[in-house]
């Protein structure tokens, strides 16, 4: 159940000053830390603490203003001409070994500006993250709230849920507290309660492989989940196996605080649409956005995907979600101009990049972040503000450290990913020349002992960009 609350007009409002400001006001906005740039890299940032490593991918996320097309001054273009020979020359490194592919397009024109093996479709780890969260705002306004009802009807309580996978016990206090004075004012003290588990299908998606539940990695997609199935409280200690049946026996327990006697079993049912009800809210869409690229969470990852198919009037199951978000991505695609043939080998079989089945070029992500960067897809332009900057923040923050490439620091901003043999970044940049660019960066096909050293090449490659020729 989506509901709705007020426009975020002052968030759209300042994606698209960001985008429009002259270079003396960036300026400005740069010594403020209101945006990215080579007078911020030696700022602290506070935000979430960086989670553990995951085999899967790097996790933590602090959002900051990104770079508009417009903010660096005009200078010649042919002065990045050699970008396209300086990043490849990366994949001589030992770790690379060769396993190198890129693509840098501008925002403006669309031009591939340097592009390396950048068709084929390769494994996006947690950059998939980008591609679902761009595709559930092609679909919503980011406004929309999930709903959690209680209905109350003739001593029968049923708990509907709504795809809110974020409700806190306060939250589920609320709810019965509520829904308890309904049934007093029913006349009722004896209750039995049911459960409305039909927005998603969800479950567990056997894509995910030994990245999944067991490992901690994910919950299982469901319509009501407290605390997001995190059993201790931790984003990667264990998750639950049945999430809705945890919420509903613990909205029993919080009832019978409230002075009912809950009898009989839970049992399933659909909610009656006419009984009174009680409702509570999550935060809004753009928020949930928000915080799966803030802390890279797999589980709401994966619920934004079931979201998609459910707006596309698909399957919600997990190989629906990811079916839609593949369909939403390849319209997205063809919008930014990527060629047929580049979308021949796309695979998306999860929302989360958890899957080792997941294949991306980076030719469609560099054109996507292309896209979301430019003021045609102001939609698009809210992914941009979710991911770290270079030495600044999140999971970068301690990345671009190195002599060598601390020139990049405050410059390129992105998503990194890293999952069996395969590091990414996926972002957008202030080149030499001065113009935006979106980016894909893979390194490929190296041994899980290197997974450091990649990480590191992948930076190597990364600096050039923002080098002169």
């Amino acid at each position: 159940m989506v509901g709705r609350v007020p426009e975020r007009v002052w968030r759209t409002t300042a994606i698209v000053l960001c985008a429009a400001v002259p270079a003396s006001f960036y300026l400005i906005g740069d010594l403020t830390d209101a945006f990215p740039g080579v007078l911020t890299i030696s700022s602290e940032q506070e935000g979430p603490e960086a989670g553990p490593r995951a085999q899967a991918e790097d996790w933590d996320r602090v959002p900051a203003a990104a770079p508009g097309p417009d903010v660096a001054p005009e200078v010649d273009p042919t002065s990045s001409a050699d970008l396209e020979e300086r990043m490849s020359a990366h994949a001589g490194d030992p770790v690379v070994d060769d396993g190198l592919a890129f693509s840098v397009v501008d925002v403006e024109t669309g031009e591939v500006i340097a592009a390396r093996d950048a068709d084929a479709a390769r494994v996006p780890a947690s950059t998939l993250k980008l591609l679902t969260a761009a595709a559930v705002l092609r679909l919503y306004t980011g406004d929309e709230v999930l709903t959690t009802r209680a209905t109350v009807e003739d001593g029968l309580i049923t708990l509907q849920g709504g795809g809110d996978m974020t409700l806190t016990d306060a939250d589920l206090r609320d709810l019965a507290t509520q829904a308890a004075q309904l049934a007093t004012d029913q006349g009722t003290e004896e209750v039995s309660l049911a459960l409305d588990t039909s927005y998603l299908s969800g479950g567990a998606n056997p894509a995910w492989g030994s990245n999944g539940t067991a490992g901690g990695w994910v919950t299982p997609t469901a319509t009501l989940a407290l605390d997001e199935g995190w059993l201790d409280g931790e984003q990667y200690g264990p998750k639950s196996t049945d999430p809705e049946g945890d919420v509903a026996r613990r909205f029993v327990e919080l009832l019978e605080e409230q002075g009912l006697t809950v009898t009989g079993k839970v049992t399933p049912a659909d909610a009656p649409t006419e009984a009174p009800s009680v409702e509570v809210h999550s935060a809004p869409l753009s928020e949930i956005v928000q915080h799966t690229l803030l802390i890279s969470d797999n589980t709401t990852a994966e619920l934004l995907a079931h979201l998609v198919a459910a707006a596309r009037g698909d399957e919600t199951t997990p190989e629906g979600a990811a079916a839609a978000v593949e369909a939403e991505v390849r319209d997205l695609a063809t919008e930014a101009g990527v060629p047929a043939e580049d979308l021949e080998a796309l695979t998306i079989r999860d929302g989360s990049g958890l899957s080792t089945e997941d294949r991306v070029p980076p030719a469609l992500f560099s054109a996507v972040l292309a896209q979301a960067s430019s003021p045609e897809e102001p939609v698009l332009q809210q992914i941009l503000f979710d991911v770290p900057i270079a030495g600044l923040s999140g999971t970068l923050a301690d990345r671009f450290g190195d002599q060598d490439v601390s020139d990049a620091r405050g410059l390129v901003r992105g998503k990194t990913g890293y999952l069996g043999g395969s590091s990414t970044l996926a972002g957008t940049v202030v080149l030499a020349d001065g113009r935006t660019a979106g980016f894909s960066i893979v390194v490929h096909g190296f041994d899980g002992a290197d997974a450091d050293a990649a990480r590191a090449a992948v930076d190597d490659v990364a600096a050039e960009m923002v080098r002169g020729s």
